[in-house]
């Protein structure tokens, strides 16, 4: 399964950095980009191993809420 997620903190490729690999860490997750200047974050994940409340408390976890 593929979401993006708006995710407003994200402005400099540090945060970009944060954010993939806070995401990468779950296990389900096989994919996760994020773009600075867009300000979202593509994940592929696994619904059966992790859920997308679970990618948006990781999110938050290091600073950067979901805003959709």
């Amino acid at each position: 399964m593929k979401r993006t997620f708006s995710v407003p903190r994200i402005h400099c490729e540090g945060c970009v950095r944060t954010v993939t690999e806070a995401l990468r860490s779950l296990a389900g997750v096989t994919a996760a980009e994020a773009d600075a200047q867009k300000k979202t974050v593509d994940v592929v994940f696994d619904p059966s191993l992790v859920s997308e409340e679970r990618l948006r408390q990781a999110l938050r976890n290091v600073g950067y809420p979901v805003a959709n």
